[in-house]
């Protein structure tokens, strides 16, 4: 029927009359999709870029390729009866060498379809050959609609097209702060940085502003019908979801008060319209769970689904088969997800072992293309130890248990680490125990001079504690509005230092509750800051636009003055040392140190010193605090990934629905066959 009719629409409805008439009852509609599907898989075709059969959504399909009709050869006139002669063998007509090309074409191609008819099923008993691809290194590669590219961000964003063995840089303006995702045509990008979240036609074209959001992001998707589903981190440390209709509509916040107080996670549409993964972590609860939802008119049209309790997010998979593929246990499982009854059937089959996940952000390191391509990275659960090093690297010992904390914040007295696990809770440990003791409704805070008190502020309040530990007893020290994350206090006690809307704000405390009004220390995208130890100086961490990359920079505070940058190349979460001398931060997979001296309103800086290598967390995004150090230097904390916790190098396998068993891990040195 398609090809009875090149260039036109053949309706569902007619395809449906001619194999079903007179009113047969049969469930044409998956029999017709079953049709059409192995029509393409036997002629190489895709739906998502087809070169023979295109889909019309809703109507039918038209047959794209040119087709030409061969004329069957009529026969030569017979002689005259009354001229009889001796009979000659009948010669074939003449036929152009177009038309015999055209007829060897097309018995070819009838034997190609014939020999796949037959074959088929000896696939479906034997899974084919598995290729395991080395990518190369990148966070987060998400492969396009079609599989033939991957976007993944280093700093800018980079396309890598399958047949090239390079990437291409196409955007650089600024540091993705996010994973990038495709249009589902696979046209254009949409990827968020410090400006907000950009959409960009792919593979050059203006980048545009969709949503000049500077907060901070969870994950995104761009649905089949053009909107744009957004998880997003309130300053107040909530966290919502946010639906951008098509055509660039105001973003508006969408509501589901079935779920209490928690974190969004990698929203994520499927193909069918409307339908959308998500996953939410209430506060304060180590596991999260994966939930179906159905959007209606841009509302949610009934209470999420609940499809599986789980460490960190899902992704969708169409091979074989729909699926909900996600990690547990350092492994990727697939599942068949019936999508129309919400429901999870079947036993989890395993795909890969050792694929690397972050506790912190809820993500897994793997992505799934339409037609089937997988990306991982190898790796573990992006579990840290941390480890006390001596000035040369020499490792003096570990302390606690293996853990993922986002910071590290040592006690004057140096007996006691404070942990923010996750974001999510606080912890206190001695540095000679092997175990941390919980503190509830603490995330992030900041040590008194005394040791024995923290200064914190409750996620999604506006109070400023202090936590007594002796007595685990608070009590409120301010009420600001829009208070943000402690970051440092002042060596007297008087001045607390806090991040909102990427500024830092300083509050005074020695001032009459409630007259206290915070002032704006520093108006530029700063990831962390603390004092010097007489109080005069900051010391900050800054992405710096003009370079795209983070530098460590001091700047009065007690007395006017201009910020003065003291990295070369890049640096991270410097720490002052408590006697004054000396400016520590990582950058790369190095600790570095720059020696300083103070005299009144002067500061000379050495340049930075490579002390020792460590190894980083691939996780490690850019606000975390992963480094402190004692007073005279001579010990160095370090929150170092375990062995074999992860690698940056991506890998890529092919119909991993028909594997005979799940693959294992892949050495970078000689990538592997499965």
């Amino acid at each position: 029927m398609l090809i009875e009719h090149p260039g036109e629409v053949v309706l569902r409805e007619e395809i449906r009359q001619k194999l079903w008439p007179d009113n047969t009852v049969v469930e044409f509609d998956h029999s017709i999709n079953t049709a059409i599907q192995r029509l393409r898989e036997v002629l190489g075709d895709s739906a998502e870029d087809p070169r023979y059969i295109e889909t019309l959504a809703g109507r039918g399909y038209r047959f794209l390729a040119t087709v030409d009709v061969i004329e069957r050869p009529q026969p030569a006139p017979a002689a005259p009866q009354e001229h009889l002669a001796e009979p000659r063998p009948a010669q074939p007509p003449a036929r152009s060498r177009k038309a015999r090309i055209l007829q060897t074409v097309a018995f070819g191609l009838l034997g190609a379809i014939a020999l796949a008819a037959w074959i088929r099923p000896l696939f479906q008993r034997t899974p084919p050959p598995n290729w395991v691809v080395p990518l190369g290194e990148g966070r987060s590669a998400v492969p396009s609609p079609d599989g033939r590219a991957v976007l993944y961000r280093s700093g800018g964003l980079f396309l890598r097209r399958m047949d090239s063995p390079t990437a291409t840089p196409i955007y650089s303006d600024s540091p993705l702060v996010d994973s990038p995702v495709w249009s589902p045509d696979g046209t254009q990008a949409l990827f968020q940085t410090i400006a907000g979240l950009i959409r960009m036609p792919i593979p050059s074209g203006p980048p545009v502003i969709i949503w000049p959001n500077r907060r901070v992001t969870r994950g995104y998707s761009w649905g089949p019908q053009g909107d744009v589903l957004v998880a997003v981190l309130e300053p107040n440390g909530s966290s919502d979801l946010y639906l951008i209709p098509a055509g660039n509509g105001s973003p508006a916040r969408l509501e589901i008060p079935q779920l209490p107080s928690g974190i969004f996670y990698e929203p994520e549409f499927l193909p069918e319209a409307g339908k959308f993964l998500f996953t939410f972590a209430a506060q304060g609860e180590a596991q999260a769970s994966i939930f179906l939802a159905t959007l209606k008119q841009r509302n949610l049209a009934d209470a999420p689904v609940l499809l599986r309790r789980n460490v960190s997010a899902g992704h969708f998979g169409r091979a074989g088969g729909d699926h909900l593929l996600y990690v547990q246990n350092d492994t990727l499982y697939a599942q068949t997800l019936n999508w129309r009854k919400a429901v999870l059937e079947g036993a989890p089959k395993p795909v890969v072992e050792d694929v690397l996940s972050t506790l912190e952000t809820r993500h897994a390191f793997f992505s799934v293309s339409r037609n089937g391509m997988l990306v991982w990275r190898p790796g573990k659960a992006n579990l840290v130890q941390l480890t006390w090093f001596d000035r040369h690297g020499k490792v003096l010992g570990t302390t606690g248990p293996p853990s993922e904390p986002s910071a590290i914040v040592l006690s004057p007295d140096e007996n006691h680490v404070l942990l923010t696990i996750a974001d999510r809770f606080g912890a206190l440990l001695d540095p000679h125990q092997s175990a941390y003791t919980p503190l509830p409704d603490l995330a992030r805070g900041v040590w008194m001079q005394d040791s024995a008190r923290i200064l914190h502020a409750p996620k999604g309040g506006s109070r400023l504690l202090e936590r007594d530990l002796a007595r685990g007893t608070d009590r409120m020290v301010a009420q600001v509005p829009d208070l943000g994350t402690p970051l440092a206090i002042s060596p007297d006690g008087k001045v607390l230092l806090y991040s909102a809307r990427l500024k830092i704000y300083s509050l005074r405390l020695d001032e009459p509750s409630g007259s206290a009004q915070p002032q704006v220390a520093i108006d530029e995208d700063i990831l962390k800051v603390g004092f010097s130890p007489d109080g005069h100086w900051l010391v900050y961490s800054r992405l710096d636009r003009t370079v795209r990359r983070s530098e460590v920079f001091v700047k009065p505070f007690a007395f006017p003055g201009l910020s003065r940058q003291i990295s070369v190349d890049g640096g991270h979460a410097a720490v002052w040392r408590a006697d004054g001398k000396e400016i520590l931060f990582w950058n790369g997979t190095t600790i570095y140190c720059v020696r300083v001296a103070m005299a009144r309103d002067q500061i000379s800086a050495s340049a930075p010193e490579a002390l020792f290598d460590v190894r980083v967390p691939p996780g490690l995004v850019g606000d975390s605090v992963p480094l402190a150090v004692v007073r005279d230097g001579s010990r160095i904390l370090f929150t170092q990934a375990m062995e074999g916790a992860g690698s940056m190098m991506n890998y890529v396998t092919f119909a991993w629905d028909r594997l005979p068993a799940p693959l294992r891990a892949v050495s970078e040195a000689t990538p592997a066959k499965n």
